[in-house]
């Protein structure tokens, strides 16, 4: 019996796992890969603290923190249920392989396994992420001065990206399937008066081109079925986030996306579960913000355990 699992081994999880620690809790972490989206995040320059540096060399920082502390992720494990329990709560999953299956019990949970984008599942798209593909406008954007872009997507966070690479790229294209542009008016309005974006609807992504790096994509014009090519550096995908809560038990309050509702304690609807990060409800999903609320479910966890004793 641990006092704390946390499930997550990126930002929100080892920010959790280092305020614990420091208040003599040794929580045990559990993560599939260490850094997940973070890991993969590329260059990151809007870090407090930090300038310019990458999603790799700070997860390295985050782990490097938390061995100061002794502590240590459990990686390989993929989480398949999480229940509650007469003490406590269950978690359940397997370790490297579906044939190792495992099982650890916590008075206390906090849930920070994040969310992935949803991909297009073209050729290209995972040869080249990293490499000129990404999911994060505002973490990748500004390395794409003076360059030309493609923005995929049809609603505000697509919307909300060709505006900031309106200031940013020499050209953006922002390329949807849809008849028009859909989310807020204002957004849209925006965007159509930016002097260096241009929206191409009825637009389906079938390929994204690049060897080594992006140079381009072919795109179905879905009026008149012709095959056409775009030239450039960068491609940002936006049609969505799968928040990682397959797993919860489904009296676990989530919202329509599937995000777990919380409080501004990180608290979920079940007393003694917690959720930080991109898992959660929170509007923006950003390092910085899923490391406060890392924090957040940390103290809020220590709290709730000091009240069992």
């Amino acid at each position: 019996m641990f006092e704390v699992i946390i499930i997550g081994a990126s930002a929100a999880g080892i920010s959790s796992a280092i305020y614990l620690s420091r208040r003599g809790i040794k929580p045990l972490i559990l993560g599939f890969e260490l850094g997940g989206e973070m890991a993969l995040s590329g260059e990151v320059g809007n870090y407090p603290g930090f300038g310019q540096t990458n999603g790799v060399e700070l997860t390295e920082k985050f782990l490097s923190h938390l061995r100061q502390y002794q502590a240590e992720p459990v990686l390989g494990v993929k989480i398949t249920g999480l229940k509650k329990a007469d003490d406590g709560f269950t978690v359940e999953g397997w370790k490297d392989s579906e044939a190792n299956q495992v099982k650890y019990q916590a008075k206390a949970v906090i849930i920070a396994s994040g969310a992935h984008p949803r991909e297009l599942n073209v050729p290209g798209e995972k040869e080249l992420r990293g490499k000129g593909v990404s999911y994060c406008t505002v973490c990748d954007g500004p390395l794409f001065k003076d360059k030309v872009v493609v923005i995929i997507g049809g609603g505000d966070s697509a919307n909300e990206a060709g505006i900031m690479m309106n200031e940013i790229a020499q050209k953006t294209y922002l390329i949807t399937k849809n008849p028009e542009m859909k989310g807020d008016p204002s957004l849209i309005r925006r965007l159509k008066e930016s002097k260096n974006v241009e929206i191409i609807p009825k637009a389906m992504t079938e390929k994204i081109l690049g060897d080594g790096f992006v140079s381009g994509i072919e795109y179905k014009d879905l009026s008149s079925g012709e095959t056409k090519t775009i030239q450039a550096q960068g491609v940002f995908i936006h049609i969505g986030m799968i928040p990682n809560s397959d797993f919860v038990m489904p009296e676990l309050a989530k919202n329509e996306r599937g995000e777990i509702i919380i409080d501004k304690f990180c608290r979920t609807n079940l007393p003694g579960v917690f959720a930080a990060g991109d898992i959660t409800d929170v509007q923006y999903k950003q390092i910085g913000i899923a490391v406060g609320q890392g924090i957040c479910a940390g103290l809020s966890a220590v709290d709730y355990l000091n009240k069992l004793d």
